[in-house]
């Protein structure tokens, strides 16, 4: 999606130079589908962000006030640094759409002539 958003950027600059109605209505057609995908990622961040706090505090308390649970709390260990990866993971992508978003609004404006 990265590659997708980057190319599609590039694509709405040179559309932006000569807009038409055609143009326009492409363009805005592309960005509510990056602001859909942005949607969605953001949930799903917030998805995994919510089991990474609830596996974090059970690993917390398996790892402090029990020690007959050494297994399990390896595995809560195990699943919350996974846990902590992906949401790292989907946090760079997430940035990295809103990011995306913000210049394909600003190109927007280009396509009315409007200046800031």
């Amino acid at each position: 999606m990265d590659k997708k958003l980057k190319n599609y950027i590039k694509e709405a600059e040179e559309l932006a130079k000569k807009p038409t109605k055609e143009k326009r209505e492409y363009h805005f057609m592309m960005l509510e589908t990056f602001k859909h995908e942005r949607l969605i990622h953001l949930l799903v961040t917030l998805f995994f962000a919510t089991f990474l706090i609830l596996f974090f505090f059970a690993f917390l308390y398996f790892a402090i006030f029990t020690s007959d649970a050494e297994l399990l709390s390896y595995c809560l260990g195990t699943v919350t640094l996974a846990l902590t990866v992906t949401e790292v993971l989907y946090a760079r992508h997430y940035y990295l759409l809103e990011n995306g978003c913000q210049k394909l609004e600003d190109i927007s404006k280009k396509f009315y002539n409007i200046k800031d």
